[in-house]
């Protein structure tokens, strides 16, 4: 008895020195990061490129998967009955996990083709009016200001479209954009260019390199996804291994079931938009439904910053339609807010709107863009792994699992179990008595 205390109290000291080692190890490279972020951020920059490849391939392959799946499992329904053997059969989907990851690749590459295609020239014509045409669109917004005030400051309106205060601020904005898009002088524009081409053709390398991965990531996901299911299983006890599994697959459920959700989501709005423009006669119909659509895979800000550009660009031309437009996005993001998104996405990521919001500004103030997006399903993922390790602390203390029980909750009674509620008119009496009760592992908790 004595040596078996004598063994478990080593255990203890030894978890103790192992959690603390491990901290301190924490601890030390923390302050290195900190200390060193000039060097840091510049070495995770050059990692970054390196594997730059891997990334857009993995990208790639998370978001054709759905399109190889679809397509292959008709395929599949067609062939493989009519293999007689065994060996046949192996061929036969070896050839169309192929066929389908290839048609995979090229209807990705041909929507982002398409997008760019459609989007890219008209920025510029939009961009390029906007510099040629400004002083107009000013001088008619004060013309239009003028009408709708009935003339009672038209002398201030004039005023100020005489104003050489304004007219130096749009030339030198003017100019400005100019020599941008102009790049200057010529040295300065050979410079430029080189460097842009450098970046483009490493880039164009990149994603040659990552079309090549994401094909081999399809071609052999059950193989990856078994490899690793192994080494769980032979490095982890099995009860361990039972719920990293699971985690996993929750993941998966998680990142699919938002960013393919969101991404069908934004296309339909994208629609919605550029038909309803061309209804109303708005101008610039397809960059405006193209910001609208994007800017909507961004969970609730997303709709926000896309409708000021397009507001702005509208109200520039015309402003009683850039008034009209703003109207009108309002109404399009209330009607995806509470009736196309949820149809589509449901309750893909279970946590509530504050921890969306949570979410989106954390995620987007360290990553930018890509960490509003994923942040959203990341967040998700913790709050799930958060719950189910609760749930399993509290069924070790035989105390209920879900948060209902404990909103009104005073105090528990370290004897009896008893829940003392603060509020006596929530249950029919002032004290509660918790009886254990054996219940099945719903999933929800480890």
């Amino acid at each position: 008895m004595e040596r078996e205390e004598r063994k478990r109290k080593i255990q203890l000291i030894l978890m103790i020195s192992i959690a603390v080692v491990i901290t301190t190890c924490v601890i030390i490279l923390f302050y290195f990061m900190v200390a060193r972020y000039a060097g840091f951020k510049q070495g995770w920059a050059t990692f970054v490129r390196i594997i730059r490849p891997f990334i857009i391939g993995f990208t790639m392959a998370f978001l054709m998967n759905p399109v190889m799946k679809a397509l292959e499992r008709r395929m599949r329904a067609f062939f493989l009955p009519k293999a007689k053997t065994k060996e046949k059969e192996r061929k036969y989907k070896r050839a169309i996990r192929m066929f389908c990851s290839i048609v995979s690749l090229i209807f990705l590459v041909g929507v982002v083709t398409l997008f760019m295609v459609a989007l890219v020239p008209e920025i510029v014509r939009t961009v390029q009016y906007l510099i040629n045409n400004i002083e107009q669109q000013i001088y008619g917004i004060l013309d239009w200001a003028n009408e709708i005030t009935g003339g009672h400051y038209e002398k201030e309106i004039n005023g100020a479209k005489n104003a050489e205060a304004l007219k130096s601020a749009l030339d030198t904005a003017v100019g400005m954009a100019q020599n941008y898009l102009n790049m200057g002088e010529q040295e300065e524009f050979i410079k430029t260019m080189a460097s842009f081409g450098f970046s483009m053709g490493r880039l164009l390398v990149d994603i040659i390199l990552g079309m090549i991965v994401a094909v081999y990531v399809l071609l052999g996901k059950e193989t990856f996804k078994g490899q690793g299911k192994k080494i769980i299983y032979g490095v982890f006890s099995l009860s361990v291994a039972n719920e990293l599994v699971k985690v996993v697959r929750k993941t998966n459920e998680l990142f699919y079931g938002f960013i393919i959700g969101k991404i069908i989501d934004s296309t339909i709005i994208g629609f919605i938009c550029y038909v309803s423009m061309v209804i109303m006669g708005m101008p610039y119909r397809v960059l405006c439904s193209v910001i609208i659509g994007v800017t909507n895979i961004i969970p609730i800000f997303g709709p926000y910053f896309g409708a000021v550009p397009t507001v702005i660009i509208i109200f520039l031309t015309n402003p009683w339609k850039g008034i009209i437009f703003l109207i009108y996005v309002f109404i399009l993001q209330q009607v995806d807010g509470n009736i196309i998104g949820p149809k589509i996405l449901g309750d893909s990521t279970g946590i509530s709107s504050f921890w969306v919001v949570v979410a989106i500004v954390i995620g987007g103030g360290l990553f930018g863009l890509p960490g509003m997006i994923l942040g959203v399903p990341m967040t998700a993922l913790l709050y799930y792994l958060f719950g189910r390790l609760s749930k399993r602390l509290l069924r070790k203390k035989n105390l209920p699992e879900e948060t209902a029980e404990y909103i009104y909750l005073k105090d528990i009674d370290e004897k009896t179990k008893t829940f003392r509620m603060k509020d006596p008119g929530v249950s029919e009496d002032p004290v509660i008595l918790f009886k254990k009760k054996k219940k099945k592992d719903d999933g929800e908790g480890i």
